[in-house]
């Protein structure tokens, strides 16, 4: 991957990241997630192995810790 579909900016960075996503009404996360990352925009982009193991980590695999999570509605006035 060299240039970034969504600014276009050319400046990727291989790094790690902390993956969130809500699946059935639930928060998973995923730390030291290897990407490529947008030095301009912040957009994240995933090798195709690294898709397939986030995929068994979402709708398969046993999580190694589970945390409470403090939710707030914000009410006007």
């Amino acid at each position: 991957m060299n240039k970034c579909v969504k600014c276009g900016c050319e400046k990727l960075i291989k790094t790690k990241v902390t993956l969130e996503k809500w699946i059935n009404g639930k928060l998973i996360v995923v730390e030291n997630v290897p990407a490529w990352v947008c030095k301009e925009c912040g957009e994240k982009y995933f090798d195709a192995e690294t898709t397939l193991k986030l995929d068994e980590y979402f709708y398969e695999s046993v999580p190694e810790k589970i945390i409470e999570v403090p939710v707030f509605e914000y009410k006007e006035g």
